[in-house]
């Protein structure tokens, strides 16, 4: 019988040739309706020029993700494939309709047949990539410079229509001696662009990366990768103009014992192969450049927009504070402050400043005015398009019910086939260290509730926030499958243990930063910031390096030395209540952290030791009206490890977010049963889904 039902789910047997022309088919039916959303999308933009709506309209985005989300776990498909690919038509959507109201809000500029665009280096350098990105037309000509003046130059000159300059970078900050050249120059900075940089070893074909004796780099390339090249390779490195110009130095080699540091994209161009991938020192590498002209253009008020300028506030005590206050009661966020000395003037500085707004808009045009009475010195570099606009999220509600409704459907259909497996089933330390008085952790101190936020995500405030993931990373495998399902079920932030060191020696220890790294893949993989323990000082730098978010375990509570180096990082941390700590004790230790300049704590309360043998420890829920009375830091509550049984979790997760938690911290696995460690608390997906479900409804 099993059999014949097994028999009756296969899908028939088709010749390859078949299912390729199908797919082909299927493809070409995709570009035609894709084509015809894009129609559609323009003539959005045209509906909402003459009602002056925003061409983002979220809610409506949010809530067509979502029901995208429902009717494709329908077809089978997970919500990370459905949310992935329409944040990219959605993406396209958008630029559209920017592209279409720019031009309508700049009539006097006509399209050209063939634009001319100057960038650093020639074809195959990063800024050549960027402004292939931006000016997507295909009749574009390039004309690469080798130093940042003649690109302004040419424009200036009128030899080029555009030029386009890296500013800054996500891994060695702002280029100086662009933001010099800003100043200096008559042009208008009109658009940015944001460019992903993987930084690859690259040489031509017969060359082998044990013989490599000199690497060819442009110096800001070399800053990126600086700390991790010397683990790949011992050549000497070149630095030169450009990375075009490192490029057709690997190429011209001979000797078989040159590289580049370059893109795949650009290696390709030259004929050169790979030798490594993701050189980096860190791996969310992003380069933003700025597009400028010799007129300035005029942004949509639709659009959203951002303007840059440049200030000097002279010696005075508290004038940049001045200049700042300015914005902020004119409720007007800046995304970038940025400072450089000024020449020939000793210890003062000029002030490159980002703000969300358009120089067009009555608010910024006065605070901008008022800033211009504080200064000595006010230049408007330019507004423009800006690319600062976060994909919208499906919410978590959603996604639980939807998660649960698939893996019910799997149950149901698993349990025709198979029966049900019966699922079955730290040593105290002695926390008591002398009290100290705290101040910054303490509401005397901030009044209002600190709100955390990472790639997105909040803690705090009004927001209940669900960290879930395995007790350990144990395989690329796991890893990724608990990741996936953290994703479809709407949870904010992936946890995995990487460092365990256990009282058994025969205990799983973790797999240490390699599990640290298989964590960072899995939460880039579907878009999740990660966090994990730290459990040395001298590991500290190096785990900030791949994760966003640190926890301090309950164990080392009261160690001060990894408090205090925890405190100089600019992480999120998570301190865990100590089973024997009392609240004060939470509170002087989460001060130490503060102390050294890390304003970015919350606190976890993971139950305390009575010895009680049903339970492993009694979660003391009543501690967080109480820190909530006491502290304006986030509170979220670890029900896993506090009752050490998956079916005490759920009910014990609703009462944290019953008493006003800001979140909860659970475990789940693919296989709990299976798992390396902390297996009785993990909750399998089924029942992780539901409490997902229940915490969301």
């Amino acid at each position: 019988m099993t059999e014949s039902k097994s028999s009756q789910s296969e899908p028939p047997v088709m010749p390859l040739s078949d299912i390729r022309e199908e797919i082909s088919q299927l493809d070409n039916s995709l570009l035609t309706l894709f084509a015809r959303r894009r129609e559609l999308s323009l003539a959005v933009a045209v509906n909402k020029q003459s009602s002056l709506k925003p061409i983002r309209d979220q809610q409506r985005e949010q809530e067509l993700l979502e029901y995208l989300v429902d009717e494709g776990s329908k077809l089978g498909l997970d919500s990370h494939y459905v949310t992935r690919l329409f944040h990219a038509i959605i993406e396209d959507s958008l630029a559209v309709q920017r592209k279409y109201l720019q031009s309508q809000s700049n009539p006097n500029t006509k399209p050209q047949l063939i634009t001319t665009i100057a960038m650093l280096g020639g074809e195959g350098s990063y800024s050549y990539l960027a402004a292939a990105k931006h000016f997507s037309n295909s009749n574009n000509t390039y004309h690469g410079c080798s130093t940042f003046d003649k690109v302004l130059k040419s424009v200036e000159q009128g030899k080029v229509d555009y030029g386009v300059i890296p500013i800054e970078n996500t891994t060695s900050g702002g280029i100086t001696e662009v933001y010099d050249l800003l100043l200096e120059s008559n042009l208008s900075v009109i658009g940015e662009v944001k460019y992903p940089i993987n930084h690859c070893l690259v040489a031509s074909q017969h060359t082998q990366l044990s013989d490599i004796t000199k690497i060819h780099a442009h110096p800001e390339a070399n800053k990126q990768c600086n700390k991790n090249l010397p683990k790949i390779s011992s050549a000497e490195i070149s630095l030169v103009s450009s990375t075009a110009e490192a490029l057709q130095l690997a190429k011209q080699d001979t000797t078989g014992q040159v590289a580049a540091i370059a893109s795949q994209k650009s290696a390709e161009q030259y004929g050169l192969h790979v030798l490594a991938t993701d050189i980096a020192n860190l791996k969310d590498n992003t380069t933003r450049f700025l597009v400028l002209a010799r007129e300035t253009q005029n942004v949509s008020p639709q659009v959203t927009c951002k303007t840059s300028i440049a200030i000097s506030t002279g010696q005075k005590p508290g004038s940049l504070a001045e200049v700042l206050l300015v914005f902020r009661d004119a409720n007007i966020p800046l995304t970038k402050l940025e400072s450089r000395p000024i020449a020939g003037k000793p210890w003062e500085q000029m002030f490159y400043i980002d703000l969300q707004g358009n120089i067009e808009d009555k608010a910024v045009e006065q605070a901008i005015q008022d800033t211009s009475r504080l200064c000595r010195f006010l230049k408007v570099l330019g507004s423009y398009a800006t690319e600062d606009v976060n994909a919208t999220k499906v919410s978590p509600e959603a996604l639980s019910r939807t998660k649960v409704n698939a893996l019910q459907a799997q149950d149901n259909l698993n349990q025709q086939i198979t029966e049900e497996k019966n699922q079955t089933e730290v040593t105290a330390e002695n926390m008591g260290a002398a009290r100290k008085s705290y101040h910054l952790a303490s509401r005397d101190h901030k009044s209002e509730d600190t709100i955390i936020e990472v790639k997105g995500v909040k803690i705090g405030g009004d927001e209940f926030t669900v960290i879930g993931g395995p007790c350990s990373v144990e395989s690329p495998e796991q890893i990724s499958a608990c990741a996936k399902l953290a994703n479809e079920t709407g949870v904010s932030i992936l946890r995995g243990g990487c460092f365990k060191p256990r009282t058994s020696p025969y205990s799983f220890q973790g797999l240490g930063f390699e599990g640290l790294e298989l964590l960072q893949q899995a939460g880039s993989q579907f878009n999740l910031p990660v966090i994990t323990e730290v459990m040395d000082t001298e590991d500290v730098r190096k785990v900030v390096e791949r994760a966003d978010m640190l926890q301090i375990g309950a164990r080392n509570m009261q160690n001060f030395a990894l408090l205090k180096a925890v405190g100089q990082v600019n992480r999120p941390v998570m301190l865990k209540r100590g089973l024997m700590a009392s609240i004060e004790e939470l509170l002087n230790a989460a001060e130490y952290i503060l102390a050294q300049g890390n304003m970015q704590v919350f606190l976890c309360e993971r139950g305390i030791r009575t010895f009680e043998t049903a339970t492993r420890n009694t979660l003391d829920l009543s501690a967080v009206p109480l820190l909530k009375q006491k502290t304006h830091l986030p509170i979220i509550v670890d029900p896993s490890h506090a009752v050490g049984k998956r079916e005490l979790v759920l009910p014990m997760a609703k009462a944290a977010k019953a008493v006003g938690a800001h979140g909860v911290m659970v475990e789940f696995h693919p296989d709990p049963d299976n798992a390396l460690s902390d297996g009785p608390q993990a909750l399998p997906p089924t029942q992780f889904a539901q409490l997902m479900h229940e915490l969301h409804s």
